[in-house]
């Protein structure tokens, strides 16, 4: 088989510079950075573990703390600063989501390219390699297939590996030799398992793994290198990461004729909770707005999926709401309790009892007779909640696009009020840019984000 790396670095070079690309792509990559600022922001006024995370770096006493750490004044070492930033832009689970990834491409992409702005501040390959980055991330996934998350690896680390990378390298202007040395390096890195989902183990991985793509990086520029073709090469990224329903055509077909940023594009969260969530929650509200809730006539409720669409909600009775985040059975008995969902209702604090005793009257349904919508999003994808009353009624009501998905999306004005309705004035500075600006610059935002930090 050809040597597929150094084809897709074909395609990376092959991709356009910033100003040749469309008004709308443009606007997706400035909203993705602002929605990025927004959750690093959020852990650092909220998040009661990023004060061990911030202990846990590897350089604390380095003369060589030079990179931004996103929402506090001190700097640190490039490596862990992609730890750091990681770590918070996913902690809350506020950040951007990508459906044929199933993983947060922006949590491990810009982590790792804000790393690298103290070496070089250039707006227009910043944004290009958040493009290409995205697009890499997106085919690596759709490569191994969509088994591949379901057998347990979270793509946000797999998959992230590649995609922050070739980011990386084509920021840094790696010339075609080093860029393929670069790619192949990472099935030796990939790493992240859901095992750890509701732990901050989960935000982690997304931290781990920018960290571990400036250390590839590194390692490139140093002369370091190890064999060639690893996507396919035997013993390689498909051979060990690879299922049934990976496909190789995935990695290149029809490069450049929509990218990954603009279809199906950036799933957009208003609530600290898994995007999985987003079906339950909106169905749940729709039955809200047209019965009046009362809890005592409820005797069972049913949340209908199709099979795996559930697959991330791995918690059907959580124990505090740091594993409520991956609970559709919390979200819905939060909401049909008249509590809101808040940054605190998804803390690690115990649940109230009263949606504890709601959740123990839901189940999950799988009915394959239920048809799919003909327009989803994603793609064949669906909620229904179901509450049979004591006296024989039943209330029900279904979503089959949920609110920010790109079925759906948020635009800027709506990621400015998510920004004001959870950091107030912390915000206004490095907002305003985002407010008053077409394009964003690195050289108007950066010493906005350091004297606010």
């Amino acid at each position: 088989m050809n040597n597929m790396t150094e084809a897709l670095v074909q395609r990376v070079f092959s991709a356009p510079k910033w100003e040749d690309l469309k008004a709308d792509t443009k606007e997706n990559l400035q909203k993705g950075l602002l929605d990025y600022l927004v959750c690093c922001y959020t852990t650092v006024a909220y998040d009661t573990h990023f004060p061990n995370v911030w202990n846990a770096r590897l350089f604390p006493d380095t003369a060589h703390e030079n990179a931004l750490v996103i929402g506090i004044r001190e700097k640190a070492h490039p490596y862990d600063a992609c730890f750091l930033n990681g770590y918070a832009a996913h902690a809350l689970d506020l950040d951007d989501v990508h459906s044929e990834i199933r993983g947060h491409p922006s949590a491990v992409i810009l982590s790792l390219l804000m790393s690298l702005i103290e070496q070089k501040q250039d707006t227009a390959r910043f944004f290009e390699a958040y493009l290409i980055g995205v697009e890499v991330m997106t085919r690596i996934s759709k490569t191994v297939g969509k088994s591949h998350y379901e057998k347990g690896f979270h793509t946000t680390a797999t998959a992230g590996m590649y995609g922050a990378v070739a980011a990386g390298a084509y920021y840094m202007t790696l010339q075609e030799k080093e860029f393929n040395q670069a790619l192949d390096l990472c099935v030796s890195q990939i790493s992240g398992s859901r095992s750890h989902f509701g732990t901050l183990i989960k935000p982690l991985h997304a931290g781990l793994t920018a960290q571990k793509a400036w250390q590839i990086l590194h390692l490139v520029k140093q002369g370091v290198a190890g064999n060639g073709n690893t996507i396919t090469a035997e013993n390689g990224l498909l051979s060990m990461f690879g299922n049934e329903d990976s496909s190789i055509d995935s990695l290149l077909d029809e490069w450049g004729l929509e990218w990954a940023v603009d279809k199906p594009g950036f799933w957009f969260k208003l609530y600290p909770c898994c995007s999985a969530n987003a079906h339950p929650i909106d169905a749940t509200k729709a039955l809200m707005r047209d019965w009046e809730v009362d809890l005592k006539q409820i005797a069972s409720i049913q949340l209908y999926f199709p099979e795996n669409g559930d697959a991330a909600l791995i918690y059907t009775n959580p124990k505090n709401g740091e594993q409520g985040r991956f609970s559709a059975e919390y979200c819905a008995a939060l909401l049909l309790t008249g509590r809101e969902l808040s940054m605190e209702a998804f803390l690690g604090e115990e649940i109230p009892e009263e949606v504890s005793a709601l959740m123990n009257k839901i189940t999950r349904v799988y009915d394959e007779n239920i048809p799919f919508a003909s327009v989803s999003y994603p793609a064949n994808r669906y909620s229904m909640i179901e509450i049979s009353l004591r006296n024989g009624d039943i209330k029900q009501a279904r979503c089959d696009i949920p609110y920010g998905s790109p079925g759906n999306p948020l635009g800027r004005e709506d990621l400015i009020e998510k920004a004001d309705k959870l950091l107030q004035q912390k915000a206004m500075p490095f907002i305003e840019v985002f407010q008053q600006e077409e394009t964003v610059t690195l050289e108007k935002l950066l010493p906005l984000l350091k004297a606010e930090s």
